[in-house]
């Protein structure tokens, strides 16, 4: 049983040891950091804009079972108004976020 593990053991640091595993590691410059959150923002934007839509969606639904009560009615632009300006929010900071890419890469 010692000897089995004795070559397993071998066999795993012998695998970690070789040569492909001592590469030189990658430099930070700036396209390493232009391409890292280019990809965290390819993940998050379209996560926020969906759940800004669904926001919206809910408001509408708010709205339309408000049956006129004024304090529904209230919550539900409240949550329409604040949807919507998320979407605006989302929708400009992609655009910044753009332009100091743009900035960065030049």
């Amino acid at each position: 049983m010692e000897e089995a593990l004795d070559l397993c053991l071998y066999k795993f640091f012998t695998f970690f040891s070789s040569p492909s595993f001592a590469d030189e590691p990658r430099r930070l410059n700036s396209a390493v950091i232009i391409g890292f959150l280019d990809r965290i923002v390819g993940y998050i934007f379209p996560i926020a804009g969906l759940l800004a839509v669904a926001f919206v969606i809910y408001g509408g639904y708010m709205w339309i079972i408000s049956g006129g009560d004024p304090e529904k009615l209230k919550k539900a632009q409240g949550t329409l108004t604040w949807a919507i300006l998320g979407l605006v929010f989302i929708v400009l900071s992609r655009v910044i976020l753009g332009l100091i890419y743009k900035g960065l890469q030049s």
